[in-house]
């Protein structure tokens, strides 16, 4: 649509950025927010907002804020990074995940070894099952992967 105002409006403007996002989503749905485990006291964590980063950065912000003060908050126990997470999701993403470890594709992520797949809207080679991505030519762009594709 903005491609299309601008022709009409804007005869001859040319495209010099795009912009993107590549959302983490928690497998609940609620983002993770509070200390990132038990084992690391002093390490905050905030991700997984799925396309809500205003309002959920402000949620953050309130939460963390008070644990790092000391304050009881009402909210960190249901956004805590630690709760539990049996969900049906859980089981849909683990058939998933085995699903592409098994499928038969010749590029594979450098992480874990799952197969990729490619995204033509950005032009990048996706792996579904932990998030890394891959520019056309093989050099990462999003971890948990290191590798660049051989």
């Amino acid at each position: 649509m903005l491609r299309e105002f601008a022709g009409k409006y804007y005869p001859g403007a040319e495209t010099a950025y795009r912009f993107a996002t590549q959302d983490c989503m928690t497998l609940d749905g609620i983002p993770y927010i509070g200390r990132y485990s038990a084992n690391t006291p002093e390490l905050y964590v905030a991700t997984g907002f799925n396309k809500w980063g205003m309002s959920s950065a402000m949620v953050s912000a309130m939460i963390l804020s008070d644990m790092v003060t000391g304050d009881k908050n009402d909210y960190e126990n249901i956004f805590s990074p630690s709760r539990s997470i049996f969900h049906p999701q859980l089981f849909c993403n683990a058939l998933e995940s085995a699903v592409n470890l098994l499928s038969f594709r010749k590029k594979r992520c450098t992480h874990l070894g799952c197969a990729l797949k490619w995204n033509p809207l950005e032009r990048t080679w996706d792996c579904p099952c932990h998030g890394s991505r891959f520019a056309k030519e093989g050099g990462v762009i999003d971890n948990p992967a290191t590798k660049d594709l051989s």
